[in-house]
């Protein structure tokens, strides 16, 4: 029972990470005229360039053009 509740915990938090990324994205869209791919490969450029999650870019992108 143990096991499951870890597994819930942490699909949850993959769940709420992919929906801040996917937030990010949209930022990025609306602000900076991307498109989605260029959106996404951004972020992983970002996350690369500054050896930063995606996450940790996401929550910086929405810091800057979320309104």
């Amino acid at each position: 029972m143990m096991g499951l509740q870890k597994e819930n915990r942490k699909l949850q938090t993959t769940i709420e990470e992919i929906r801040l990324i996917d937030r990010a994205k949209c930022a990025l869209i609306q602000c900076l005229l991307m498109t989605e791919p260029q959106a996404h490969r951004y972020l992983e450029k970002q996350a690369m360039d500054l050896r930063l999650t995606k996450r940790e870019v996401a929550e910086n992108i929405l810091k800057t053009y979320e309104l």
